[in-house]
C-alpha cells in the first residue's frame, strides 16, 4: 500500500496523524513506513516494523520521491534502453519504485507506454510542485484521490484518506446504485462521496491550480496483430503465454494454483508447471461442492470439476491437488473484512467462501503465491463472441455460412434460425429483440425480477439504465458486435474494481495472487489477431484448443460445458434462511433501505424456499443466489460505512 498527503503551501501532515496514515496502510500482517519529504508525507507498506522505521521514499534522478505498489515485469528491457547517462547511476538490483523513478526521469509520462507490469506509483516533484500519479493498464492496485484548493491525498486504499482526519467518510450512492445494476464502467467514481478514483490505464498530473487525466491506455485502439500461417499465431501466443508465467512467478518459490474444470486456470498449471520443472511441486486448490448439494445444474453446465482436475493431476506428477469444499462456511464469509480493506462490497458475495478457504489453505501449505487464470476468457481463450455478428456486417457471406452451418447442427436447429439467432439479433435495438426473445421463449424476467435486488422506483430515480447505456454496459448482456467491443468491455468495466477486491485478499491472508493470461503483451496479442483465430469451421477457442493440445486433459479440451462457482448455493443459504429473513425484515424498518431494496421481494423468496436448486426457475433461483445475496451485502457495507451496528 501506499500513499501521499500533500499541503500545497508546504505544511507537512502532523506527526499523529501521520502515524494514522501509516498504520491504514499496515493493516493485518503488513507494516508500513512514513516520512515527511519536501513538503509531502509519503507512505508505503514494507515487510516488517523494523524496516518501518527507517524506510525512505525512492528519489528519481531529478529530485523527486517515487513510492509503488506492484510489479514490473520487463526489468531488463527497461535498463537496457535507459539513457546512457542514466544507466550507469541504476542498481540493477534496485527495486521497483527506484527503477520507476528513472523510467519517469528519463521518458516523463511516456514511461507507461515502456513499462510493463501491474503497479500503481506516485512520484512528488518539489522542485516542479507537481505530482504525478499512475496505473498501469490491464490489472492494477487502485488510486484513490481526494482534492481541494490547500490539500492533495492520494492512495491505493480509500481508508488511508479517512485516516488523515481531513475527509469525511460518506457512501456514494449514485456508485452503490450503478453496483447494484451491476454497472462498473464510471471508472472515475469511487465508493465514497468527493473521493474519485483513477481509472486503469491512465495517468495523473497534479499542480496548485489544476489536475490533467490522461487515458492513454483504450485497448479497443490497440493494432491489429498479422502473422503469415495458424501455426504462427499459436507459436507466439505460446511464447507469450510462458513470458506472463514466468513473470507472474518472479520471486515466488512455493506457487499454488486456483485451479478448476475450466481452460483458464489448468491452462495457468499447465504453463507454470513447465516453467517450474518437473522437481517443484506446483499445489492446485480447487472448489468443489459441500456434501449434501443436491447435484442440480442447468444444462450445458457441471458444478464439480473435481474429475477435470484429476486428469491434469494423472498428467502431472508435480502437480498436488487439494479439494477444497469449504464445509460450513457461510455466503457472507469475512464479509466485513473485506468492507475494512477493500473500502467495497464485492461483486459476488456467493463466490466469497471458496475464494478465501483457498487462499487459506494455500497459506497454510507454506505457499507464497496463488496464480490465477482471471482474463483467460478475454485472451487466449476467447470463444470469439461477436465473430458471426461481424460476418454478417462485413457481408462475408460464405464464411458466415460455413460457420453456422455446425453451430445449428450442434444446436439442433435449422441454418436460417441459428444465423438469425447468432449474427443478426445482436445488431437490433433492444425494443424488437426483446420482442423477438418474448415471441421465442415466452415472458423473460426483467434484471429487478432476476438478479437485480434495486427497486424499480429508486433504480428510475438514479437513472441506472440510462447511465449504463451511455457508458456501453448491457444489463440484458447480449451478444457483442464486434469482438474487440466484447473484449474491451470486459477491462473497462469489472476489472477496475479488482484493485481493492485484490488488496483485501492479499492483506487477510498474507499472500498475494498473479494472473498470467493478464500479462499487458500477452493482453494486447490476444486483442490484435483475426477473429478467425478463435473461431474456425464452427470450433469454438480454436486458439486454446492448439495452443494446450497434448498439454491439457483430453476431456478439458473437448469440453463444451461451462463450469458452475459455488453450485452448492442452495445448501449453503439454506442453513441461512432464517436469520437471512429476520435480517431482510430488520431492513424493512430503515426507510432508506426499503427505497433502495426490494425487500418485499426477498422475504417471498425466502418464505417460498424451493425444495431443491431451482434451475428452471429463473426468477427464484438468480433471485436468491444474486439479488438476496447482493442485497444484503450492499446493505451491510452501507451500514458499515455509516457506523452502525443496528
Amino acid at each position: 500500500m501506499i500513499a501521499l498527503y500533500l499541503r500545497w503551501s508546504g505544511e507537512p501532515l502532523p506527526s499523529p496523524l501521520a502515524d494514522r496514515l501509516a498504520a491504514s496502510l499496515g493493516l493485518g500482517s503488513n507494516a508500513a513506513g512514513v516520512r515527511s519529504v519536501d513538503g509531502a508525507t509519503l507512505a508505503c507498506t514494507v515487510r516488517d516494523k523494523v524496516r518501518a522505521r527507517s524506510w525512505m521514499p525512492q528519489r528519481t534522478p531529478h529530485g523527486g520521491h517515487v513510492v509503488l505498489l506492484g510489479h514490473i515485469d520487463n526489468r531488463a528491457e527497461l535498463l537496457r534502453n535507459l539513457p546512457a547517462n542514466q544507466s550507469d547511476q541504476v542498481d540493477p538490483a534496485c527495486d521497483d519504485a527506484a527503477l520507476y523513478g528513472h523510467c519517469h526521469a528519463a521518458w516523463g509520462v511516456e514511461a507507461e507506454r515502456r513499462i510493463v507490469g501491474q503497479y500503481a506509483a506516485i512520484v512528488w516533484l518539489p522542485g516542479q510542485q507537481v505530482v504525478h500519479a499512475a496505473r498501469s493498464p490491464i490489472q492494477a492496485p487502485a488510486l484513490h484521490v481526494w482534492r481541494d484548493a490547500e490539500r492533495l491525498i492520494i492512495a491505493t486504499t480509500a481508508r488511508a484518506l479517512f485516516a488523515t482526519g481531513e475527509v469525511e467518510r460518506r457512501v456514494d450512492e449514485q456508485k452503490l446504485a450503478d453496483s447494484l445494476y451491476l454497472n462498473y464502467m464510471d471508472g472515475e467514481r469511487g465508493w465514497f462521496a468527493g473521493v474519485e478514483r483513477l481509472p486503469i490505464g491512465c495517468r495523473a498530473r497534479f499542480t496548485p491550480d489544476k489536475v490533467a487525466i490522461d487515458r492513454w491506455y483504450d485497448p479497443a485502439d490497440l493494432p491489429d496483430v498479422r502473422l503469415s500461417q495458424d501455426e504462427d499465431y499459436v507459436e507466439a501466443a505460446n511464447a507469450l503465454f510462458e513470458d506472463g508465467t514466468r513473470a507472474a512467478l518472479n520471486g515466488f518459490s512455493r506457487p499454488a494454483v486456483s485451479v478448476s474444470g475450466g481452460f483458464d486456470s489448468q491452462a495457468v498449471a499447465a504453463s507454470a508447471m513447465g516453467v517450474l520443472g518437473p522437481d517443484v511441486p506446483l499445489h492446485g486448490f480447487t472448489s468443489v461442492p459441500e456434501d449434501g448439494w443436491d447435484g442440480r445444474t442447468h444444462p450445458g453446465r457441471f458444478g464439480d470439476e473435481r474429475e477435470h482436475v484429476a486428469a491434469l493431476a494423472a498428467m502431472y506428477p508435480s502437480f498436488v491437488s487439494h479439494l477444497v469444499d469449504a464445509a460450513g462456511l457461510p455466503f457472507d464469509h469475512q464479509l466485513d473484512a473485506m468492507f475494512l480493506l477493500a473500502g467495497a462490497p464485492p461483486r459476488n458475495a456467493m463466490n466469497l467462501h471458496w475464494i478465501h478457504e483457498v487462499r487459506r489453505q494455500a497459506r497454510a501449505a507454506g505457499c507464497d503465491v496463488v496464480l490465477t487464470g482471471a482474463m483467460g476468457n478475454a485472451t487466449f481463450s476467447f470463444d470469439g463472441n461477436g465473430y458471426l455478428p461481424t460476418l454478417l456486417r462485413q457481408g462475408h457471406w460464405r464464411t458466415l455460412v460455413r460457420e453456422v452451418r455446425p453451430l445449428a447442427a450442434r444446436l439442433g436447429v435449422s441454418v436460417p434460425r441459428a444465423l438469425v439467432s447468432h449474427a443478426l439479433l445482436p445488431h437490433l435495438p433492444y425494443g424488437p429483440y426483446a420482442a423477438i426473445m418474448r415471441w421465442r421463449h415466452g415472458a423473460v424476467p426483467k434484471e429487478e425480477q432476476a438478479w437485480c435486488p434495486m427497486n424499480p422506483d429508486y433504480a428510475a430515480e438514479m437513472h441506472v439504465a440510462e447511465r449504463a447505456a451511455d457508458m456501453g454496459f448491457d444489463a440484458q448482456f447480449r451478444a457483442k458486435t464486434t469482438t474487440r467491443d466484447y473484449r474491451a468491455g470486459m477491462l473497462r468495466g469489472a476489472i477496475n474494481e479488482g484493485g481493492d477486491i485484490q488488496a483485501a485478499f492479499a492483506h487477510i491472508w498474507g499472500i498475494p495472487s498473479r494472473d498470467p493470461t493478464s500479462y499487458r503483451p500477452l493482453v494486447e496479442y490476444c486483442l490484435g489477431i483475426p477473429d478467425d483465430q478463435y473461431w474456425r469451421n464452427g470450433t469454438r477457442r480454436w486458439l486454446a484448443r492448439r495452443m494446450f493440445a497434448g498439454r491439457l486433459p483430453a476431456m478439458v479440451l473437448d469440453e463444451r460445458r461451462r463450469g458452475v462457482q459455488g453450485a452448492d448455493w442452495h445448501l449453503r443459504l439454506g442453513r441461512q434462511r432464517e436469520a437471512l429473513a429476520a435480517e431482510i425484515d430488520r431492513l424493512a424498518t430503515d426507510p432508506a433501505m426499503a427505497h433502495r431494496f426490494n425487500l418485499r421481494r426477498m422475504r417471498k423468496l425466502l418464505d417460498n424456499w424451493p425444495a431443491e436448486t431451482p434451475i428452471e426457475d429463473a426468477e427464484a433461483g438468480q433471485g436468491l443466489q444474486m439479488a438476496l445475496t447482493r442485497a444484503i451485502a450492499t446493505a451491510r457495507y452501507i451500514r458499515y460505512v455509516e457506523g452502525r451496528n443496528d
